[in-house]
């Protein structure tokens, strides 16, 4: 499998991000890094995984450029503001792989989950559970809050 042989630093530098795109990419994987995020190249090497405790949470791509969150333990409905809760539900993943119109969302032959986030149940929401596709500024903070949430919630054993 190809594996990628520079880092994520040369993989943002060299995309066709603007300038404060790239800062801001860049600053989200200082935070990553410094709260105990991993930064990991895709199997593919088209990409980076964001793992946490040996676990996949999400992932990057600055090509197709977008950041897609495998999870949804963010806590309940009164974890976070209205504000974070409608930017995280708007950004939900709806399975399409047995679309009408043909779209393939990549999870396979799989049926969607259904999942609770924030006290809103979701049907059909594919194994990348949000999507923020060309992320500005601002989604990019969001992104950052829902992942201390993910810290918060997730279990640290396996009991």
């Amino acid at each position: 499998m190809f594996k990628k042989l520079f880092s994520v630093n040369d993989d943002i530098n060299n995309s066709n991000l603007s300038n404060g795109l790239k800062k801001s990419y860049t600053k989200f994987c200082y935070f990553l890094n410094n709260n105990g995020f991993s930064i990991i190249s895709e199997d593919d090497g088209n990409g980076w995984k964001i793992v946490y405790l040996n676990k996949c949470v999400s992932h990057m791509n600055f090509i197709n450029v977008g950041i897609w969150i495998d999870t949804c333990e963010f806590g309940d409905k009164d974890a976070v503001n209205d504000i974070l809760k409608n930017v995280t539900w708007a950004h939900v993943r709806v399975c399409e792989h047995f679309n009408s119109n043909g779209k393939k969302c990549g999870c396979g032959n799989q049926l969607g989950f259904n999942r609770t986030i924030f006290g809103r149940d979701f049907n059909n929401i594919c194994f990348s559970i949000i999507e923020f596709i060309n992320p500005d500024v601002e989604a990019m903070e969001n992104i950052k809050l829902l992942m201390l949430l993910f810290i918060q919630n997730i279990p640290l054993s396996s009991t």
